[in-house]
C-alpha cells in the first residue's frame, strides 16, 4: 500500500509543481491574431484623393494580420497562429473572445492575444500608434466550463483574485514590450504610449491581451502611410518583432 501511494505521489509531483506556476508566465506557444472589424463592419473609414476613395480600416487591419502571420510562420514554424477571421468576414467582439479562451495550449505553454486596429479622431492632427491593455482594476472571469481541459488544469490552483493580478502583469509587460518595440521601429510614428482602457476583447479573451493602434485614418501623413503596402509591412514586422519578444 505505502509503495502504491508513493508511487501516486511521484506521478502527480509534476502536475502540482505545474500547477504552482503563474500560468501567464509561461513561454508563448499560440498568438491568437484579431485583425480588428470586417464584413459590414467597416470600421473606421475616410476618403482620401491620394487613396483614389474610401479606405476602410477592415482591409488594412486584415491587411496587416496576415503579414504578421507569415513573417512569424517563418520566424517560429513552432508557434501556434490562430485568425479571429482570415477573410472579410465578420465576427461579434464574442465570437473573437471565445476563440481565444477556447483555444486549447499546448502543456506548460501561455497564449497571447493581440489585435490589430485603426484609429480615428475629429482632430486631422491627432498621429501615432498607441497601445492599449486592459483596466487593471477590471476584475475578469477566468475560468468556466467552456475552458479547455489542458487550460483549467494550469489556472485551477489560483483564486480568480491571484489570476487576476497575474494576468494584470502580464498584460503591462506585454504592453510595455509593444511599445519599445514600435518606437524602435516606427521611428516616424508618434508614440501616444500604453493606455488602459475598458475594453471588451482585451476583458474577455482571458488570455494576456494586447490592442494596438496602429495609425490614424484621419490623419493624411498617417493614412499615407496606411495605404502604403511598404509601409504596412514596416509595421507587421513591428508587431511580430513585439510579439517574438513576448515568447
Amino acid at each position: 500500500m505505502k509503495k502504491i501511494l508513493t508511487l501516486a505521489f511521484l506521478l502527480l509531483l509534476p502536475l502540482m509543481l505545474f500547477a504552482s506556476l503563474d500560468p501567464y508566465s509561461l513561454g508563448v506557444g499560440t498568438v491568437i491574431l484579431d485583425a480588428g472589424h470586417g464584413g459590414h463592419d467597416p470600421g473606421t473609414s475616410f476618403a482620401w484623393a491620394f487613396a483614389g476613395g474610401t479606405v476602410y480600416e477592415r482591409d488594412l487591419t486584415l491587411d496587416i494580420t496576415k503579414r504578421v502571420g507569415s513573417l512569424l510562420a517563418v520566424s517560429h514554424p513552432d508557434l501556434v497562429l490562430v485568425y479571429t477571421r482570415s477573410d472579410d468576414t465578420y465576427l461579434t467582439l464574442a465570437q473573437r473572445s471565445e476563440i481565444a479562451y477556447t483555444t486549447e495550449l499546448r502543456n506548460q505553454t501561455s497564449a497571447l492575444f493581440v489585435s490589430i486596429h485603426v484609429n480615428s479622431a475629429q482632430s486631422r492632427e491627432a498621429s501615432g500608434f498607441e497601445i492599449l491593455t486592459k483596466l487593471q482594476s477590471k476584475r475578469v472571469k477566468l475560468m468556466d466550463e467552456s475552458t479547455p481541459l489542458t487550460n483549467l488544469a494550469m489556472l485551477s490552483g489560483f483564486s480568480q483574485v491571484t489570476l487576476n493580478r497575474m494576468l494584470n502583469h502580464r498584460n503591462l509587460v506585454v504592453a510595455s514590450l509593444f511599445e519599445e518595440t514600435f518606437s524602435e521601429t516606427l521611428i516616424t510614428s508618434r508614440n501616444r504610449g500604453i493606455k488602459e482602457r475598458d475594453i471588451y476583447v482585451l476583458n474577455a479573451s482571458r488570455v494576456p491581451s494586447v490592442l494596438v493602434e496602429v495609425g490614424f485614418l484621419t490623419n493624411e501623413e498617417d493614412a499615407k502611410n496606411l495605404v502604403s503596402p511598404q509601409w504596412r509591412q514596416r509595421v507587421a514586422q513591428a508587431i511580430a518583432l513585439a510579439i517574438e519578444r513576448c515568447l
